[in-house]
């Protein structure tokens, strides 16, 4: 039986229904753009082989119907979900003067300024660095596709590229939009490494402000 080269897609999930804030555990769901965008971005993608999805309901909704569109089988799978931003998660920003410098200490230096009761950036690394060590082991050979979180993507490019994922810079300087693909492939032969074809690759239908 011959080889086949893996592809992961990764997409993340469109504008979600909600002001301006730190959306990790908080299940908001996706604005009509934002689906729109979705379904736009998936049209110039081949058809998946497996659906690989973060539980939250911005990614998994979208994750279930193509699915059963295209009669693909569904993984959810929990360490695909977003950090957990604690007592600040899903609290509009506009809500949280109070907390600014608190947030700020946090986007200069994500490492060493854990928010109240959230999960720490290392956490948040370890859990998805392994998730992804185990889903290139599982899928060999398969065109996946993955939607999840801007954050998450951030630490799965880290993995493949060496990047500085506790330096504030990888989140400041490496934008990943809404309904974005970034794709990796890994060669068919043993031991491949995997390769970044391209980053955050922006939907057809997205036009120019």
């Amino acid at each position: 039986m011959h080889a086949t080269p893996t592809t992961f897609n990764l997409l993340r999930h469109g504008q979600v229904d909600g002001p301006a804030a730190l959306y990790g555990k908080t299940d908001v769901p996706l604005s009509q753009q934002g689906l729109r965008a979705m379904q736009a971005q998936v049209q110039h993608l081949p058809n998946a082989d497996v659906i690989i999805t973060s539980p939250r309901l911005r990614c998994r909704l979208f994750a279930e119907t193509l699915a059963q569109t295209l009669s693909a089988p569904l993984i959810i799978e929990d360490a695909l979900q977003e950090c957990d931003f604690g007592l600040y998660d899903g609290i509009a920003f506009d809500d949280l003067t109070d907390q600014w410098l608190e947030l700020n200490d946090f986007w200069r230096n994500p490492m060493q300024s854990t928010l109240p009761e959230a999960e720490s950036l290392e956490a948040f690394h370890r859990r998805v660095h392994q998730c992804w060590q185990r889903l290139i082991t599982q899928h060999q050979g398969k065109n996946c596709l993955v939607i999840c979180h801007g954050g998450v993507i951030r630490q799965i490019l880290a993995a493949v590229l060496a990047g500085d994922w506790q330096s504030p810079n990888w989140y400041t300087a490496l934008q990943i939009g809404y309904a974005s693909v970034s794709r990796i492939s890994i060669a068919e032969y043993q031991h491949a490494t995997p390769v970044v074809n391209f980053i955050a690759k922006p939907p057809y239908n997205e036009l120019p402000l």
